[in-house]
């Protein structure tokens, strides 16, 4: 018997430590691959609105919008073209004033605050919880002010903030809370899906998210004035009735048939989705979390997480730093990210705008010097799987 028929088949895992150990060149394992619905579902959901050239805020946008209503419990669902227009136009629909200050975390993603001066709205940056990494509704007290027009939390990572409390704060404090729930859509609080909570909730549906439309956002409200101003808003703030007129201050922020063909065949898959995520983010918990000088993020067990992303918090304890163990497996074909970093208030754009910062941002400033998202999408192998969770555990244990 030849020696080629001797040799057994090598794994995806074997054929990468090859690559790692120079002599080949390292196939990349990607942090996110987006989880699209088989084409000709899309196809078959888009033809009749293609056929009569309705390509925009035709029955496929109002189909997805109703699905998000059913799966959210929400009232009210406002399809947009991205999270980030949903987030811009939220404010005025609540007729929030400008120079008026907005409580957000420090520890997020930039949208957040850049909606925010874009209404020409002052963002206050306040701290994280250290363990589930979400806005700490004692620091928002501490930092609520006579501008204070609006509070803004977000699911970091797709979990939920501290809600009850955070809304107990707006109702004390006579201002609105709205939430930035990105990456949330699937998560739960207290038995109740994310989408039915405060003003409203904004979602997004891009192609880092668990449900995709490809691009687009989603507003959810259980209250129709707010509902009705931002379908007016979405399109320019055209008059609902005519169309003629522009009455509110709007953006062209519609979503187009094709993505929301693409966000209803996705949306079906949601708690599926969802749940495959979460198990591989189990086990990367249960390899990666006692690692020395790290930590991930908690999950209390009054709710559940949209696993959109699993990040490894690497202290200046563990054996490598964050930027190291970043490097260190780049070099091995495995792309990550640091993120959120660095912390919001430090990003240079917000140095050119009026803001205001926590006298204590110490949790975020921590957070954002040490997490590392590793891999996480549907699909991912097995061999990928345990080539990323080897690669960390040499760069740490």
């Amino acid at each position: 018997m030849s020696r080629a028929r001797q040799q057994q088949p090598r794994s995806e895992a074997d054929r990468r430590s090859e690559s790692h150990n120079g002599r080949k060149t390292p196939t990349s394992i990607p942090i996110i691959r987006t989880a699209l619905p088989p084409l000709q579902r899309v196809v078959d959901m888009a033809s009749a609105s293609w056929a009569d050239g309705r390509v925009t805020m035709g029955p496929n946008v109002t189909a997805f919008e109703q699905a998000i209503c059913h799966q959210t419990g929400a009232q009210y669902a406002v399809a947009m073209s991205s999270c980030t227009a949903g987030l811009m136009l939220v404010p005025q629909a609540l007729s929030l004033p400008r120079a008026g200050e907005v409580i957000v975390p420090a520890f997020t993603f930039a949208a957040t605050a850049q909606a925010l001066v874009w209404n020409g709205l002052t963002p206050v940056f306040c701290d994280c919880v250290s363990g589930t990494m979400t806005l700490d509704p004692e620091d928002v007290r501490r930092n609520l002010s006579p501008k204070t027009v609006a509070i803004c939390p977000v699911y970091i990572y797709g979990l939920p903030p501290e809600i009850d409390e955070l809304l107990r704060v707006g109702e004390q404090a006579k201002v609105p809370v709205y939430f930035d729930a990105a990456q949330g859509l699937g998560s739960t609080y207290r038995g109740r899906p994310a989408g039915g909570f405060g003003a409203c909730e904004v979602f997004s549906v891009s192609p880092t998210k668990v449900v995709t439309a490809i691009e687009g956002g989603i507003v959810t409200t259980n209250d129709g004035a707010i509902a009705a101003r931002l379908r007016s808003m979405r399109d320019y703030g055209k008059d609902p009735e005519y169309g003629e007129e522009m009455v509110l201050l709007g953006l062209s922020a519609r979503m187009s048939e094709l993505h929301a063909a693409v966000g209803l065949a996705c949306s079906v898959e949601t708690d599926h989705l969802v749940a495959s995520r979460l198990m591989r983010i189990a086990e990367y918990r249960k390899r990666l979390g006692n690692l020395r000088g790290c930590r991930v993020q908690d999950f209390p067990s009054d709710r559940t997480s949209s696993g959109n992303y699993f990040v490894l918090f690497i202290s200046s304890d563990a054996r490598a730093s964050r930027d190291e163990v970043y490097e260190g497996l780049k070099g091995a074909g495995i792309q990550t990210k640091r993120y959120f970093y660095p912390a919001l208030h430090r990003h240079r754009v917000f140095q050119q705008f009026a803001h205001r910062v926590s006298s204590s941002v110490e949790n975020s400033l921590k957070c954002a010097g040490e997490a590392l998202v590793l891999p996480l999408f549907t699909g991912m192998t097995e061999d990928q799987f345990n080539f990323v969770c080897l690669r960390v555990r040499e760069l740490l244990a």
